[in-house]
Order: structure tokens, then sequence, then C-alpha cells
């Protein structure tokens, strides 16, 4: 018997094994595309529309100190790059001042500047960076956590004060000629707002400079299109997962666009505002961030509240839309059943129509679980906030009683919340 034939004789005897030998294949199919959908969800959340409002502002905030710095003090003061690249072509500077001989090096632009020269402008670079660096650094020690819990105790008030006083002390060294304090308190502001931004929208987005971002755009771009492009050209319809990759590229993009944006429009105003008012440019950003400060550290609690019920109008109408989705699909199954049952085989519905309105019914129950998340880890931090708090009352009226060690005999409880 030839080896075709013992094939053919083997499905003949183990028709099940081939069944089941498909099915797990399936399955396993399936499970890896749920793992890549899942994997592609996860690799950009989208910040909250308020977040986005917020990181507008302070983006153009930092467009008109970066234009007001370089009009008024001849310098810039968040562009890191450009200001490590200056430091360290001053230092080639200085080391042709120090060590060459009268004579070499004709060729180069370094040589028009003196050694004294060379020397101020690298101690300028170096100062500039390292208080943006302590800007960050102040960011950091104020706000601990990398993600952003609204109302909570980080805080977010403070840092935003914290810029606000210092954009205005830019404004007083301004008026007072004193080029390089100014300077440094603009750098060490921008410093400041990057990291608070950084904590707040994800490493994703930057308000203080826009190179960053421009990379992202571009290559988020690419990767849309590419996705576009590769299933007009094998002429067929997009995968789940091709749609997912889609969506999460063109909500990665339109936050990346509304900065960038922002930026560059504060860019303009602060040429056009400079050219009117001079030093006063810097009041502008100070105003609007001492203001969201303030706002801010007063009245979190009902700014908290306000969001709170966004999130619930949101989560209720997205159960409305999910509940909607699944009332079509049913009546539409038990009309494709009744109408299977005197029609031909070749003539059965389609279930195009069934596949898209299934996807949209998966992707309105994930942001319904990223809602109901969120709304359970700010109950969780309250919660916790509240223990610590009554915790540290009890701590302060009664000692607690103890087994000798110093350690309390009250067991340890642990609780949690159900995840949606």
């Amino acid at each position: 018997m030839s080896p075709r034939s013992q094939r053919m004789a083997a499905r003949a005897v183990h028709p099940q094994q081939e069944c089941d030998s498909s099915s797990s294949e399936d399955s396993a199919t399936e499970s890896s595309d749920a793992e890549a959908v899942k994997k592609a969800r996860a690799s950009f959340a989208r910040p909250a529309d308020w977040m986005i409002i917020l990181g507008a502002v302070l983006a153009a905030c930092a467009g008109i100190v970066n234009v007001g710095a370089l009009l008024e003090l001849r310098t810039v003061v968040s562009h890191m790059t450009g200001l490590t690249t200056n430091l360290g072509l001053r230092l080639e500077g200085v080391r042709i001042g120090m060590f060459s001989a009268d004579g070499d090096h004709v060729n180069s632009i370094l040589t028009g500047d003196s050694l004294h020269g060379h020397a101020g402008l690298a101690r300028e670079a170096m100062l500039l960076i390292l208080c943006f660096i302590f800007g960050a650094f102040l960011c950091g020690l104020v706000i601990p956590k990398n993600a952003l819990h609204f109302g909570g105790k980080s805080f977010y008030g403070v840092a935003l004060i914290g810029t606000s006083i210092l954009c205005t002390l830019c404004t007083v060294f301004s008026f007072w000629h004193m080029r390089m304090p100014a300077a440094c308190s603009a750098a060490c502001a921008s410093g400041m707002q990057n990291a608070m931004c950084t904590m707040h929208l994800g490493a994703v987005v930057r308000t203080t400079h826009v190179t960053g971002t421009a990379t992202d755009i571009g290559s988020t771009l690419g990767r849309a299109t590419m996705i576009v492009v590769r299933a007009a050209c094998e002429r067929r319809r997009r995968s789940y997962l091709e749609n997912v990759e889609l969506e999460v590229d063109l909500k990665k993009l339109t936050v990346l666009l509304i900065i960038f944006t922002s930026f560059f429009v504060g860019c303009f105003l602060g040429a056009l505002t400079h050219s009117h008012l001079g030093a006063w440019t810097f009041v502008v950003p100070a105003i609007a961030t001492g203001l969201m400060g303030v706002l801010y550290t007063c009245f979190r609690a009902k700014m908290k509240q306000q969001i709170r019920r966004m999130q619930v109008r949101r989560l209720e109408a997205e159960i409305e839309e999910v509940t909607d989705i699944v009332q079509r699909v049913r009546s539409r199954s038990q009309h494709s059943t009744t109408a299977r049952v005197g029609s031909p085989p070749h003539q059965e519905p389609s279930t195009g129509d069934f596949d898209v309105q299934m996807e949209h019914a998966l992707e309105v129950l994930q942001d319904l679980q990223a809602t109901i998340r969120d709304i359970y880890d700010d109950d969780d931090n309250d919660t916790q906030r509240d223990k610590h708090d009554a915790r540290g009352g009890r701590d302060d009226c009664h000692s607690v009683a103890s087994d000798g060690t110093g350690q309390s005999n009250a067991p340890l409880r642990i609780t949690g919340t159900a995840r949606a």
C-alpha cells in the first residue's frame, strides 16, 4: 500500500482524532490572537479628555516660555539637545584656546571667540542643563508616582504653583537685567513642568519640546498607513487585530497632534506677546500655571466628584450601547435562522455585518472595562487613604497593644476590590 493510501486509511479509521487536532489548532490560534489584541490595546492608554486639555494648555505655556527666553534672554531653556551640543562645542573651543599654538586650527570657526568667551558659554550651557534636571528632580520629590490619581494627596497643585513662581522669578530677573538667573529660573520651570506632564500623560507626551513628539507622529502615522495599505494590496478586509492596532495608533496620533499643535500655537503667541510686552511675556504662563495650581489645591475634592460623575455617565452610555448591539445581533441571528430553514445552502445570509457588530461590541466592552477599572482604582486609593488617616489618628490617641516585640497583636486583614 502506498503512503498516500495509508494516510487516507488512517483518516478513515480515526476521523475523531483529525477533528480534535483541527480544533486544538483553532483554539491555539484564537488564544494567540486574543493575546495579541490584549497586548496591542495595552500599548497605549488614551488619557482622559481633561488630561489632554491640561497637557495642551501646558504645552502652549512651554512654547511661550521658549520663545520668550529666546527673544529676551538670547538662549534656549528647554532644548537639552541643543544645550548639550553647545556644551561639547564650547569645550572644544576651550581646548583650542588652552593647548593649541598660534596658527593651529585655522580652518575652525571656533577660533573666532576667545578662551574666556568659550568658557563663559560652556558654563552657561552647563548651568541651564543642571537647572532643568533640578526642576524635574523637584517634581519627582513632590509627585512620587508615575500614575495620576486625581484628587489624592499627591502635590500636583504644588508643582503647578512652583512652576508659576519660577516663571514669575524669571520675569523679575529679566527686569533687573540679570540674564542668567532669569534663564535658570525658566529652565527649572520647564524641567518641573515636563516631568509633571510626563507623569500625568505617560512618557509618550512631552510638553516643553516636540522632538520626541514629532518622531512619534511620524512613526505612528507610518504604522497606521502600512496596516491600511497591506490590507488594500491583498484585497481583503482588515482583521480584528489590525483594526485594534489601527484604532490604538489613531488614538495615540490624536494626542500627539494636539500637543504638537498646542506647542506651535504657544510659540506664535509668545512671539506676539513679546512684540508688545517684552519681558512681561513670562507672566502669561505664570498666571496660567498658577491659576491651575490654585484651583487644584482648593477645589480638588469638587473637581474629583465632577470627574467621577463624568465617568459614571460614560459608563451608563457604554452599557446602553452594548445592550443595543446585543439586541440587534440577537434579532438578526433569529431572522437568519428563520430564513435559513427554507432556503438553499447557497442563499444563507452573510455574516459580515454580524462580525462588524461583534467587533464594535468588543471595543465598547474594552472601554467599559477600562472605565470600571479607573473607578475602582480611585475607590481603592480613597479607602487606603482613609484607613491610613484613621490608623494615624488612633496611634496619636492611644498606644497599640503589642506582644513585647513592638508589633501589634491584631490580625492583619488584606482587603481587595473586585476587578472587571
